[in-house]
């Protein structure tokens, strides 16, 4: 029986699988299973899965007879595995060669502790490191400047409230085999690998390994990126506070202040993807608004037959995308608007500032507040050159019989001997 079983759900990963596997492969740790569950792939992944399995008996590979879905096959490796320790892995991702020798180590000298994860190191589609840029993307991958132990209700509290996901995503974690339960919950489509990890959580302690042991690839296929407009993959944030309410106590907030607080954050992160990706003028804001709401017809909730019940969290949920994508056309404006005050009012409004057409009259007061304090500017420099001048005509009649004297003594003409 293998100490770990690594579990690798496949779906259409051919571009990535290679390097994926020869990571997996090539640990200093030899004591595993590779279970690999191919998810009814229609790309390559099934040979190159074949071309491995059949150069290295630990992999155990089949596919499925219909498509599960990411968490779904997670699953399914899950249920075959065998090892003592379970080491989840994603096809876009690579291992460090001592990934799986560190985190058993750290399972091995820590036996209250239920699940192992260690630091990752962003890449993008080229393999290239991909750095960080804001404080809380350094966050989310290395939450701490050295290994670190957390008692687990410390650490699944402080995740709901930070609202990130600093725990690690599948190809960092490892945990006992023993806390598997039923798995991944299904009706997650993005959190369910955090949810997973709230609830191994729930029978042990949380580990964090300082050093960076597996690449994390973003990349435009990747799961997180196609779900990362949708509204109702955000809104597993509420459901996920909802299931572990009870940790929310811990880190003083109630129910109705972090959903506040998430509106809040969300808002600002949609506004700063949204400024980046150059999606905030008119068209690409219809663009938005369909994905946020996951659908091409905005107004389908609206339709209905004679005498049909409407369907009233369908209408919410599309008043709720309008509502967001709003919140956030605002704060960009505020954004603009607090950086154009900061600026000196001599220079002239940017590019920026002029195609803000949501709050025209703010844009037209602080338009007008500079182009009043301009001219406040010109009175002030010709009151100036007044005072100059009237300066300069006092000061030289009050010095005109010095001058004359002078005059007279330059001419040598003397006083009386």
């Amino acid at each position: 029986m293998p100490a770990v079983s690594i579990c690798l759900p496949v779906f259409n990963g051919e571009k990535y699988l290679t390097k994926a596997l020869e990571s997996a492969l090539a640990q200093t740790y030899d004591d595993f299973e590779l279970l690999i569950s191919d998810d009814c792939s229609k790309d390559g992944s099934a040979d190159i899965i074949q071309h491995f399995a059949r150069q290295d008996k630990r992999i155990i590979a089949w596919r499925n007879e219909t498509n599960l879905g990411l968490f779904a096959n997670y699953n399914a490796c899950v249920e075959k595995a065998k090892g003592r320790y379970i080491k989840l892995f994603a096809q876009d991702d690579i291992f460090h060669s001592e990934l799986i020798q560190r985190q058993v180590a750290v399972l091995q000298k820590n036996p209250l502790v239920s699940l192992v994860a260690s630091a990752r190191r962003p890449i993008d589609a080229d393999g290239n490191a991909i750095a960080s840029e804001s404080v809380l993307e350094t966050k989310c991958v290395s939450p701490f400047s050295q290994d670190t132990k957390l008692i687990a209700s410390d650490a699944i509290s402080s995740v709901l409230r930070d609202g990130i996901n600093w725990l690690g995503e599948p190809s960092s974690q490892m945990y006992r085999a023993e806390f598997r339960g039923a798995g991944f919950d299904t009706s997650f489509k993005q959190l369910g690998d955090l949810e997973y990890a709230f609830r191994i959580l729930q029978s042990g302690d949380y580990f964090y390994i300082a050093d960076a042991l597996c690449c994390f690839r973003k990349h435009a296929g990747s799961s997180s990126a196609t779900t990362g407009w949708e509204m109702s993959a955000h809104l597993e944030w509420i459901t996920l506070a909802a299931k572990y309410k009870e940790y929310l106590s811990q880190v003083d907030l109630t129910p109705e202040e972090y959903c506040l607080n998430f509106v809040k954050a969300w808002t600002r992160d949609l506004e700063c993807e949204l400024n980046k990706t150059e999606r905030l003028e008119q068209r690409s804001r219809i663009g938005v608004l369909r994905d946020l709401y996951g659908r091409d017809d905005i107004l389908a909730s609206f339709m209905r037959d004679k005498d049909q019940v409407q369907d009233a969290l369908e209408q919410f949920r599309m008043l709720g995308a309008m509502a967001l994508l709003q919140s956030a056309i605002l704060e960009h404006e505020l954004r603009v608007v607090h950086d154009e005050i900061a600026k000196p009012y001599g220079e002239p409004d940017s590019v920026e500032l002029q195609n803000l057409f949501v709050r025209p009259g703010l844009v037209s007061a602080l338009h007008g507040l500079k182009e009043t304090l301009r001219e406040r500017d010109k009175e002030i420099i010709a009151l100036r050159a007044k005072l100059d001048e009237i300066g300069r005509s006092f000061s030289w009649r009050i010095t005109e019989p010095i001058r004359a004297l002078n005059q007279r003594a330059g001419k040598g003409e003397g006083g009386p001997n």
